[in-house]
């Protein structure tokens, strides 16, 4: 496994508050491409700002489906549609479709499938969204990329700059199949972007604006080391560790970005505030947390915020905590 890079969010303009009052400079329609953690999370944020929109999404299986329906989650005011790409490779069914082109904003956090290295959502329905950019009435499109696609870079820091998907390419050094899968995605998402016309400075109906963000590892509620049994990060930690081996051969260490899910909800409702420049193509940008570690690090420090948790509650008489629980995550308060 190559080292990760250690990077710069460079999100400061975009990171904004205010999550459970009505906003009405949010769209009125969201249609989210994944309903999984992220997505539901995300869907969960859109809907506490903006309670009347409507927020569809697509899920994988009839089964998935059929559970979120009969939970109906507060966030679910619109539909939820199963996005067929494993069975009959059809995409969307019309109601789908119909969803998808309505909907005033997309976020897409689905992954590139490998049977296409394309973006399933444009693998499926690109044509009628790219063909209709300008009649839409879609406003703004996130997509949810990976810090993968930096590739390696010897533990070095990566900041974006002001570029788009397509005019960062000298900070994108990725070789997998997975990444460069996903570099295309976030160009084919960009070209949603563009000035009516070529002009720059019309006044009239403009294309879309798009946001990549470029996520590091999610975490958050039920996700992640906090939530790992307390056996497997000891045992993880018992074992020879990449990072030790790397400083012993004195070769870079071996860093690892992350992001909690809640930061992502609100980087994407500021997208959706916001009224940025146009810039044809999209923009990047890098979305992980301010302090990168290696992995060793980020295990042993849940460990013990797990043992603290554990000593507390028995200090106070109260139940003790199982292997892995959502207080420790409430009560440490740290990312």
């Amino acid at each position: 496994m190559m080292p990760l890079p250690r990077a710069t969010s460079g999100l400061l303009c975009l990171l904004a508050t205010g999550r459970n009052t009505r906003d009405d400079s949010l769209p009125s329609s969201v249609f989210i491409g994944g309903l999984g953690y992220a997505g539901s999370r995300i869907a969960s944020a859109f809907h506490d700002a903006h309670p009347s929109a409507k927020v569809s999404g697509t899920v994988r299986s009839t089964e998935r489906r059929e559970a979120l329906l009969s939970s109906r989650p507060a966030w679910l005011t619109g539909n939820v549609h199963v996005l067929d790409i494993g069975d009959e490779y059809v995409g969307l069914d019309q109601g789908g479709v119909a969803d998808l082109l309505g909907a005033d904003a997309i976020v897409q956090t689905i992954a590139p499938i490998a049977d296409f290295d394309r973006d399933p959502i444009l693998a499926f329905h690109g044509e009628s969204l790219l063909g209709r950019r300008t009649t839409l009435p879609l406003k703004y499109v996130a997509y949810i990329s990976s810090t993968g696609v930096y590739g390696n870079h010897d533990g070095g820091w990566v900041a974006e700059e002001e570029g788009g998907p397509s005019s960062s390419s000298e900070v994108l050094r990725c070789t997998d199949a997975k990444s460069l899968a996903r570099v295309r995605a976030e160009k084919e998402w960009g070209k949603l972007e563009q000035h009516n016309e070529g002009n720059a400075d019309s006044d009239e109906i403009r294309t879309p604006r798009v946001d990549c963000f470029r996520c590091g590892g999610i975490y958050g509620p039920g996700r992640g080391p906090l939530f790992s049994p307390l056996e497997s990060l000891t045992e993880s930690l018992s074992s020879p560790a990449e990072d030790d081996d790397a400083e012993n051969d004195a070769q870079p260490v071996k860093y690892v970005n992350r992001i909690i899910v809640d930061d992502i909800c609100s980087a994407i409702l500021s997208g959706m505030r916001g009224n940025r420049p146009y810039h044809p193509g999209g923009r990047a940008y890098n979305l992980v947390d301010d302090e990168p570690s290696p992995r060793r690090a980020v295990v042993a420090e849940a460990r013990r915020l797990i043992l603290s948790a554990r000593r507390d509650r028995k200090a106070e008489g109260t139940a003790p905590l199982p292997s892995s629980s959502p207080n420790v995550a409430a009560k440490s308060g740290r990312r």
